[in-house]
């Protein structure tokens, strides 16, 4: 009965052998890569300064004995290597003992590569012997630092961009502020004249304006204003004058300088300015002129000023009234 017990044991203890066996595979060895055929590869053509950039497409030329290659989609790997040192990306030729392919280094140092291995769809194929690419990095000074911080501030781009990106900033709102203060001006000329308004137009005011002024400086036969007298004369004319184009275009006159009257009465009456613009800028001209050297300004000079101010202002007058 033992025996019988120890006979049942020993069958169901031995491997099944059927058709429905399973067999365990056993674990495979890895494969030797010293077995390898050896190649040897080349760079093919000659870079600028001896040396390939980081990115630059070069052609890569390798030869040897026999080898079994699966498919076009190939890899250099090498113990220490990441990948971007020497990356292969596209295949031109490919025989049992000849490649060609297009390759690119992202790494910029001298490489000497050293026990590297082309692998065909993660699997080594074959061993290449020992060569040397040398890369170089497209920036000029690649041991620069990234820019730190100032201050409180840290600056991820170069200091001359936030430079200029200031200055603009500062340009644009310093000429947004003279044009809002401009403006304030504007609106501010056009209600004092709402409320000091005269009876009488632009054109009649400035023509009475004139005979009063006239009437304190008589001009006679002798030459005897001093030079004070004339500024005066000069400056109350500059004022007369400028008051009239403040009532007649609106323009803070009696602010501006003469090239910013100018430059807003053409803009405000562009259709019309070309049949007085010319005089208008001659006669402002030959005004602040005489301001600004009166010692050499005579009586008949003051005399002619006026008659151009009459002819200037009846100009303007004449034309807008059409």
């Amino acid at each position: 009965m033992a025996q019988s017990a120890q006979y049942i044991l020993a069958q169901n203890t031995t491997e099944p052998t059927g058709p429905d066996a399973v067999v365990e595979a056993s674990p495979e060895k890895p494969k030797d890569l010293t077995k390898l055929p050896k190649w040897s590869c080349r760079v093919e053509g000659t870079p600028k300064d001896q040396q390939w950039t980081v990115g630059e497409l070069f052609y890569l030329s390798c030869e040897g004995p026999k080898a079994d290659f699966l498919s076009t989609e190939l890899t250099f790997k090498a113990e220490g290597l990441t990948g971007f040192e020497l990356r292969a990306l596209e295949v031109t030729k490919q025989t049992d003992n000849a490649l060609e392919l297009k390759a690119t280094s992202y790494v910029p140092k001298p490489h000497d590569f050293k026990k590297l291995f082309i692998y065909d769809q993660g699997e080594a194929v074959v061993a290449v012997e020992p060569f040397v690419l040398p890369v170089k990095s497209v920036i000029k000074n690649p041991q620069q630092k990234p820019y730190g911080p100032i201050g409180g501030l840290s600056l991820t781009y170069p200091f001359w961009i936030w430079l200029v990106l200031g200055s603009v900033l500062i340009t644009t709102v310093f000429f947004g502020l003279i044009r809002i203060n401009r403006r304030a001006q504007m609106r501010r000329v056009i209600e004092e004249l709402k409320q000091h308004n005269t009876a009488l137009g632009p054109f009649n005011q400035f023509n009475k304006d004139v005979r009063l002024l006239g009437r304190q400086y008589i001009f006679g036969e002798k030459r005897d204003w001093d030079d004070a007298k004339k500024q005066r004369y000069i400056e109350s004319l500059d004022e007369v004058f400028r008051m009239f184009l403040l009532r007649e275009f609106f323009v803070p006159a009696l602010e501006w300088n003469s090239n910013l009257i100018l430059k807003t009465i053409a803009k405000q009456d562009k259709r019309r300015f070309v049949r007085y613009g010319d005089e208008l800028q001659k006669f402002l001209k030959e005004l602040d002129r005489a301001k600004s050297d009166t010692h050499k300004l005579q009586v008949h000079d003051c005399k002619q000023l006026t008659q151009m101010a009459k002819r200037v202002s009846q100009r303007i007058w004449k034309t807008r009234k059409v």
